[in-house]
């Protein structure tokens, strides 16, 4: 399920241009935030928005809230705990880790 629920809109400023970029992304909930994968569509490339989030204010908006937000990469310790949590969500995450050889980030976004 793509378009519906477990949508937000992630925000933040691009590294280079320093305008304001924004991306739906397919979330699950966690405590005190969000996980989002920059799975890119299971492309070989990970995705801008992942490394905008190093030096910008970052902000989600989830039904129609607009929050500040830290980031967290997941650990390669709790990645298969967090990836069943988005699969759970959305199980085409299943198809993207195929689709590529690359390791894809998954990240916390946390509200501050």
């Amino acid at each position: 399920m793509i378009l519906g629920g477990n949508i937000l809109l992630l925000e933040t400023k691009g590294r280079q241009t320093r305008k304001i970029r924004k991306v739906p992304l397919t979330y699950a909930e966690i405590d005190n935030g969000f996980l989002v994968a920059a799975s890119y569509g299971g492309r070989d490339k990970t995705p801008n928005w992942f490394y905008n989030l190093e030096n910008s204010n970052t902000f989600v908006t989830v039904d129609k809230d607009r929050l500040k937000v830290r980031h967290e990469i997941v650990q390669d310790n709790e990645l298969e705990y967090f990836w069943n949590k988005l699969i759970d969500i959305y199980p085409t995450f299943n198809i993207y880790k195929q689709r590529t050889s690359r390791k894809i980030p998954l990240v916390k976004l946390l509200k501050v």
